[in-house]
């Protein structure tokens, strides 16, 4: 039996209660669920409010958010040689689009041609993103000559795009794939802005190869890797490193979970 802390962040802002808690079953996460039923204690540790986590013999520490704390909080572990996953700076490159779109360059990882926003383009239109930012929120279309002189966003084309999938990737390997189209009257998909979508299980392999290089190119152990079809082939959007781990229906966000505390397991 290990004792496996997972740093997350808080349902709602504003949480209060204690900082760090022993999981009591029941409660709703998934994942700690899993672990628990295999044997092992676990001890969720929140984002807010601030406080020590209540046990001090961690064996592995489980980053489901990337948010400033809980990387503060990882690599603080890390010091104390605790293992980390995902490893804490890798999660946090990863969860800069700037970075990531450099690090997808170096590895020659299909991506959107990828520029800090300075200032306007000579462009009708580009799709402007927060360089940190999840679900959708704080990215839009606006016309080149709009763009900001303001590097905390990044500009990329507007990709016509045939399909779009977000792939689970665990340990070099996809695990489950999402098709996902935009709710009516949007046109971004991300879950969070309420996209249909269903299991895809008729992905092609470049398709699936193009999601393994790309998490395995940010040294993420597992991620969720949006991928869009587009004229000139497959291109990654973006690897997720504190990715959902649910699918189209319960039965699969439970194969999905199964796969990674497995993984998990394995690295203990």
């Amino acid at each position: 039996m290990a004792v496996i802390a997972i740093l997350t962040s808080a349902r709602e802002k504003g949480r209060t209660g204690p900082p760090s808690a022993l999981y009591e079953l029941g409660r709703n996460n998934s994942l700690a669920e899993n672990l628990m039923l295999r044997g092992h204690e676990v001890v969720m540790w929140w984002d807010e409010p601030a406080g020590d986590l209540v046990r001090s013999d961690v064996d592995l520490a489980i980053l489901r958010s990337g948010k400033a704390v809980n990387i503060a909080r990882g690599l603080a572990l890390e010091q104390r040689g605790v293992l980390v996953l995902n490893n804490p700076s890798l999660h946090d490159n990863a969860s800069d689009k700037w970075k990531t779109a450099l690090n997808f360059q170096r590895s020659g990882v299909a991506h959107p041609d990828t520029h800090l926003a300075k200032g306007p383009v000579n462009e009708i239109q580009v799709v402007l993103k927060k360089r940190r930012g999840s679900g959708g929120h704080g990215v839009e279309k606006v016309p080149g000559t709009d763009v900001p002189n303001d590097e905390s966003y990044i500009v990329q084309p507007l990709v016509e795009w045939s399909d779009d999938l977000r792939a689970t990737v665990i340990n070099g390997e996809v695990v489950y794939t999402l098709r996902r189209r935009p709710a009516p009257g949007e046109w971004r998909t991300n879950l969070a802005q309420g996209s249909h979508f269903e299991e895809a299980v008729d992905v092609p392999e470049e398709a699936k190869e193009l999601a393994v290089e790309a998490s395995h190119s940010l040294g993420l152990l597992w991620s969720g890797v949006d991928l869009l079809l587009g004229p000139d082939g497959w291109v990654v959007l973006e690897a997720n490193p504190g990715t959902t781990l649910y699918g189209a229906t319960r039965p699969d966000g439970v194969r999905i979970v199964d796969h990674l505390a497995s993984f998990l397991e394995s690295q203990l």
